[in-house]
């Protein structure tokens, strides 16, 4: 709780990779490593960052602060704190809308279920992608290598096949 504050949303929404793609612990790891209540805990003080920053006159009381976190805890769980931290960053820059006179948690948890999530998942796709892409230009390098490897060494490049009207040719 205590390096995971908010002040650490501005490193999340600065290394997004690390924030998405990293090693934090999700929400329900921290319910399971601790107690129930520890991640709804952890989220109070976000929760409160993002109410004082708003500067709306009508704050988040304490009793919506709690049931916003235990919602959010609850509705993404597998969610890691890093990423709860991108978002709560993203919404502060304005990404998500904006509050009139009073802080919604319904704007809160919409702006985390729909806006956010949609770019999370773009970003595990387009990091897929990548790592597909990667991979097939890791596998045509090796290929020709060895093709290059065979001609240097005068083998054929592909295997002969054998049909069916050569002599001693196997049959199928």
């Amino acid at each position: 709780m205590t390096v995971m504050n908010p002040s650490v949303q501005q490193y999340c929404a600065e290394h997004q990779d690390k924030a998405l793609f990293g090693t934090a612990p999700t929400l329900l790891a921290l319910r399971c490593a601790y107690h129930d209540e520890a991640a709804t805990m952890w989220m109070l003080p976000q929760l409160y960052d993002l109410s004082e920053y708003c500067g709306v006159k009508e704050k988040l009381d304490k009793d919506q602060m709690t049931q916003l976190a235990r919602i959010i805890v609850t509705e993404f769980g597998y969610l890691k704190v890093s990423e709860i931290m991108l978002f709560l960053h993203r919404f502060k820059a304005g990404r998500y809308g904006r509050f009139y006179g009073a802080i919604d948690p319904m704007i809160i948890v919409t702006a985390l279920r729909h806006d956010f999530m949609n770019e999370r998942a773009a970003a595990i796709d387009e990091r897929e992608h990548a790592e597909e892409r990667a991979a097939w230009e890791a596998h045509c390098r090796q290929v020709a290598k060895e093709r290059a490897e065979a001609l240097a060494a005068g083998r054929p490049m592909y295997p002969r096949m054998v049909t069916q009207t050569e002599p001693n040719a196997q049959s199928t």
